[in-house]
């Protein structure tokens, strides 16, 4: 059985661990998918356990640890090296391929008046939350056009891209650029033949998801409470579920750009 293979960042969040156990048990079997994670760290046992317990399966098949995902050389190298583990694998299921990136991983830096904001702060945040979809997406459609001729790509922005809060400088410049290198990256994609340099004739399907509020431990309880009174969440299964249905159409088929977001968040509309 040949299944789709996924490279998903950010597994250790909240957010990225969900898309995971998402989609694995999406798709035409509750198995369709096999899913890579990279990152600095896999998930802490504050997201993975349920009632104090690890969980009996953990919702992706392989870690590939990269301490620098801002080192090209180094990612390349990594993921080339896992997928030619994989390929020499005594494995039926063909998974030298990659048929989806999900770019969920990010940071937030510098969430302070811009007079106490460092250019450090800024750049780290950019790398991040830029540089690393930027060098992820050029080595999946590579890979992409090379093992399966096409794909698909999501990133996770958010809708502070579109609407700022106070002190967001950094992490808002960030999601405005991520939606900028998205809609070029869809340029490139339907024309995956001539940017990858192959004689391929398939689509790399490139889009984002703007969540808005999504519970997180990285929220204080006293912003949690007020955003839940004033505006609401979304639970971050049916964020999850719905990159998991993106994930699954087809690649000729794409939903260029949405926001999952509390239906009373406040981003159209004077009230």
């Amino acid at each position: 059985m040949t299944m789709k293979v996924c490279l998903l960042t950010g597994v250790s969040g909240t957010i990225g661990y969900a898309i995971a156990r998402a989609l694995k048990g999406s798709g035409d079997s509750g198995d369709a998918w096999y899913i890579i994670a990279l990152g600095r760290r896999p998930p802490p046992p504050s997201i993975t356990d349920v009632d104090g317990k690890p969980p009996e399966r953990l919702p992706y098949d392989s870690f590939v640890k990269i301490s620098d995902m801002t080192d090209e050389a180094a990612v390349s190298s990594a993921l080339d090296g896992h997928f030619e583990f994989l390929k020499a694998s005594d494995d039926t299921r063909q998974l030298d391929r990659l048929d989806l990136l999900i770019n969920c991983a990010g940071c937030s830096l510098g969430n302070d008046p811009i007079a106490d904001v460092s250019a450090e702060a800024f750049k780290t945040v950019m790398e991040v939350n830029v540089l690393v979809p930027f060098i992820l997406s050029r080595y999946a459609m590579g890979k992409m056009a090379a093992s399966c001729g096409g794909g698909r790509i999501i990133n996770i922005g958010s809708i502070a891209g579109e609407s700022p809060r106070l002190h967001s400088v950094p992490y808002t410049t960030s999601k405005f650029a991520l939606g900028g290198l998205t809609r070029a990256l869809s340029v490139e994609g339907r024309n995956l033949a001539r940017t990858t340099k192959t004689d391929v004739d398939g689509v790399v399907a490139v889009c984002q998801i703007n969540p808005g509020n999504v519970r997180s431990s990285i929220m204080s309880a006293e912003e949690a409470a007020r955003r839940e009174k004033e505006e609401g969440f979304v639970e971050v299964v049916d964020l999850a579920n719905y990159v998991a249905t993106v994930a699954n159409l087809p690649n000729e088929a794409n939903v260029l750009e949405s926001t999952v977001m509390p239906t009373r968040q406040p981003l159209v509309g004077r009230g």
